[in-house]
């Protein structure tokens, strides 16, 4: 995603928000892009998290015995060999990130995007195409677990973007 992208998904936010309001046009902004590209970076961290011996946790035993110096660099080089373009997909999503963070702030009041975050919105870029096929007499549709743990991992994401944008 480059600078002209980020501004024209920005530029699209803000006539959608002329036409349909700040929460419409934020729920395109950040709900539907922004939300996206956060998944993505926030995916590629998930994958190496637990890649170095630093990550474990004092409890556990370290798998790599301290001492033996030449099998701790040659883990270091296979993993920097393995997972090379992991790490430079996530310096390049940060990069991305950080620009987009300047780009909605400023395009939108950061009261405007913090009221949205604290409405706690579903997040749309990884919404399915609605369903047509919904039966209007029933009331309310039956959630599924996957549907729950969908809307409590949103939770879970719009509270680390309310960090972003304080």
């Amino acid at each position: 995603m480059n600078s002209e992208k980020i501004k024209g998904y920005c530029e699209e936010a803000l006539s959608i928000t002329e036409l349909q309001g700040v929460q419409d046009g934020l729920a395109f902004l950040i709900g539907e892009k922004f939300a996206l590209l956060y998944y993505q970076l926030k995916t590629a961290h998930n994958k190496l998290k637990f890649l170095y011996p630093d990550s474990v946790h004092e409890n556990q035993t370290n798998s790599i015995p301290q001492g033996n110096r030449a099998l701790q660099l040659s883990y270091t080089l296979t993993i920097n060999e393995n997972y090379k373009r992991v790490f430079e997909q996530v310096d390049k999503l940060e990069e991305v990130l950080d620009h987009f963070i300047e780009e909605i702030r400023d395009s939108f009041l950061i009261q405007d995007i913090q009221d949205y975050l604290s409405s706690y919105p579903r997040l749309s870029f990884k919404e399915t195409a609605p369903s047509d096929e919904m039966d209007f007499l029933e009331e309310s549709p039956t959630m599924t677990a996957q549907d729950i743990f969908s809307e409590v991992e949103d939770i879970l994401i719009v509270d680390e973007m309310k960090k972003l944008f304080t």
